[in-house]
């Protein structure tokens, strides 16, 4: 089988997990011109977000962050373990962009834009970005599984590929923990508590 088929190019799956969230964003800001204002700021967190700050409840803050993100991340984690779950992976980062593309609608329809867009932004951008890098290894595990599916491969290295691939997303849940933590530290500065 042909090489290429079974192990894309890293920069080709970058750009399509790239495009993926960039269309779930655009389709986001476009489902959400039908909907009503309030409801669209309520549903950004932002105001949510800068409240509990101000309050100094920073935990519930990390916790609503990581949470929402970390669930996204384990979907793709568990993903790569399906051989033919590659087009679930490129919907994830959609279905995140979608989200995002809806929220930035509130955020930019709320009081205080700059403000908001500073609570908002780093954390959606950066974590996007953790989510994309667990997404591109779940498409290699996926794309792994299917080419022992389809091959008389020999399957004994599956085991220590399956121990990197979890080692990986464990890396990459603490990486989205910090940025968690940063989010909800940058909410305390820009609330000014």
């Amino acid at each position: 089988m042909n090489e290429d088929v079974l192990h894309p190019k890293t920069v080709s799956l970058d750009i399509a997990l790239a495009v993926s969230a960039a269309v779930g964003v655009t389709a986001g800001v476009i489902l959400s011109i039908n909907m009503d204002e309030a409801s669209l700021v309520s549903m950004s967190g932002v105001p949510e977000k800068l409240a509990l700050a101000a309050d100094g409840r920073w935990l519930r803050i990390f916790l609503g962050s990581f949470a929402g993100a970390g669930l996204l991340l384990l979907a793709a984690f568990l993903l790569g373990f399906c051989a033919v779950s590659q087009p679930a992976e490129l919907l994830l980062t959609a279905f995140r962009g979608l989200g995002l593309g809806v929220c930035v609608r509130g955020v930019y329809l709320g009081d205080e834009v700059l403000k908001s867009l500073a609570a908002f932004l780093p954390y959606a951008v950066l974590s996007t970005g953790v989510l994309a890098l667990g997404a591109r290894e779940a498409f290699r595990l996926s794309m792994r599984y299917l080419s022992l599916s389809v091959t008389a491969e020999n399957r004994l290295g599956i085991k220590n590929e399956i121990r990197d691939y979890t080692a990986r997303f464990l890396i990459l849940a603490v990486l989205l923990a910090v940025l968690a933590m940063g989010d909800a530290f940058l909410a305390k500065l820009i609330s000014g508590a």
